[in-house]
């Protein structure tokens, strides 16, 4: 199935929208001068029918025509007059020289008004147009004081006549046929024209859409983190498209160097620990032993590989985060109490190293929304990181603080030659070369998956310096209402 192409549908729908435009312009137009003839024709029936009603007259007591007496100049009125004239006291008919012995339809309109309408001439073959009207022959005042002497005064209204003028359609008919083949003609033709300007103007106003397109299809992989090349007559409706496009493309680069990066880093955290086994089971292998040393170098081989499983573990959390948002079951819960209770574990790892813990500044219980074992999880390795990294013999602090509408809980220690470094902490897999001496089971995705645990509860996890030069690590979290 061939996909749905925009040249060809605005093709099609702007041709259809011409056409009809062009058919609803042609079918007005057509109406209008049929409109307009039609009109100009009743006008001249009715004027015509207006001077042969004046053409009756009373003399002598009886009815004469006038106009019969100009037939012998008036060659039109002989060869095109349509009219005819009935008495209705006798039937008596008198007809046009055009009619001959043919007869026009007898019609007028209510009470002898004048009425309008189409017939069919006496031929059976031709349409005309037509109007019938009652008249009275008209007496002139010679007559009229005749008949006063006679003392036989005739009223006018006793001699009613019928008058039916007609003209044939055929002119109007011959107009508007040709009419109709010039409308039809032009249509098409200007349908045809139409098109083909329809189509350059399309293929002109795409035109920036397949520079586009030959852009896109020119990419490889090393440009995917370069701008697009936009053409300077882009539409405003494609420049959205086309910088949303470049942002995409920078997305992309950038997942693609996070990738890049997580391999590099995953690489180099695995080399040292598979390093180790190899070399424990190269020296333990190189000569015979008591089963003694055995023991001993199986404890070495056992401790790498525990370390790891732990890597394999972690690395496999941080790639499930990554694709999947962390999903949490939020509840009212009571910081304080999660992090004390996270504090026991590390207690012995704290003496060990000679960290002290003073008091615990702010007031608890501290309660927040969240999720208890999200929570756990970065306390464990804000905890954690502090044990490894701090100076031996040094303090980490633990602070509780409500702040407006945020329960915040920082655990804090002194660090040295942090630098820079304070926005990569979060990043995965990331180590300080000067750490690794101090914290050999770090792996650099401790914090990464903090920070998303963090997020996943519409908290926030900031690491900053303070002014004594001691790194703090802030869990914020909404605050609850105390149970």
């Amino acid at each position: 199935m061939n996909a749905p192409s925009i040249r060809r549908g605005l093709l099609i729908r702007c041709g259809i929208g011409v056409g009809v435009l062009l058919c609803m312009l042609s079918a007005s137009t057509y109406l209008m001068v049929r409109h307009g003839l039609y009109k100009e024709l009743d006008k001249s029936i009715a004027q015509t029918a207006s001077l042969l009603s004046n053409q009756v007259e009373l003399e002598n007591g009886r009815i004469t025509f006038e106009w019969q007496e100009g037939l012998g100049t008036n060659h039109a009125l002989i060869e095109d007059g349509l009219f005819q004239y009935w008495e209705e006291n006798t039937g008596k008919t008198t007809r046009s020289p055009g009619l001959q012995v043919r007869d026009l339809p007898k019609f007028c309109g209510p009470d002898g008004a004048p009425q309008l309408m189409d017939i069919q001439l006496p031929d059976r073959r031709r349409h005309a147009r037509a109007i019938g009207m009652r008249v009275y022959p008209f007496v002139l005042p010679a007559e009229m004081e005749r008949m006063k002497e006679q003392g036989r005064i005739l009223d006018p209204k006793t001699f009613p006549h019928v008058l039916v003028v007609a003209r044939d359609t055929k002119p109007v008919h011959h107009v508007l046929t040709r009419l109709r083949w010039i409308l039809g003609t032009g249509t098409l033709l200007t349908l045809g024209i139409g098109f083909a300007l329809i189509e350059r103007a399309v293929h002109v106003s795409l035109r920036p859409i397949n520079l586009l397109t030959q852009q896109v299809r020119d990419r490889t992989g090393r440009q995917l983190d370069s701008a697009l090349d936009l053409p300077g007559e882009l539409p405003s409706e494609l420049a959205g498209l086309a910088k949303n496009f470049d942002l995409l493309l920078a997305r992309v680069a950038e997942t693609r160097r996070r990738e890049r990066d997580f391999i590099r880093h995953a690489a180099h955290e695995l080399r040292t620990p598979i390093a180790g086994l190899q070399a424990a089971t190269d020296l333990a292998l190189s000569k015979p032993r008591e089963s003694a040393a055995y023991v001993g170098h199986l404890e070495t081989c056992r401790k790498t590989a525990h370390e790891l499983g732990e890597l394999v573990k972690r690395l496999t959390a941080l790639a499930r985060i990554d694709q999947v948002p962390v999903s949490a079951s939020l509840e009212s819960i009571d910081l304080a109490s999660v992090l004390m209770d996270c504090l026991q574990r590390f207690l012995p790892v704290f003496e060990q190293r000679g960290l002290k813990i003073p008091a615990i500044s702010g007031q608890a219980p501290l309660w927040a929304i969240g999720d208890r074992a999200l929570v756990r999880i970065v306390f464990n390795n804000l905890l954690d990181n502090a044990a490894s990294h701090a100076e031996p013999g040094s303090e980490v602090a633990i602070r509780f603080l409500r702040s407006g509408d945020k329960a915040e809980v920082s655990v804090s220690n002194p660090a040295k030659d942090m630098g820079g470094d304070l926005e990569r902490l979060f990043e995965p897999l990331f180590r300080r070369e000067s750490s690794r001496h101090d914290a050999e089971s770090h792996l650099g995705i401790g914090l990464t998956l903090s920070l998303d645990a963090a997020h996943a509860m519409a908290g926030s996890l900031t690491a900053g310096m303070t002014e004594d030069g001691w790194i703090e690590f802030a869990l914020g979290l909404p605050l609850a209402a105390e149970s």
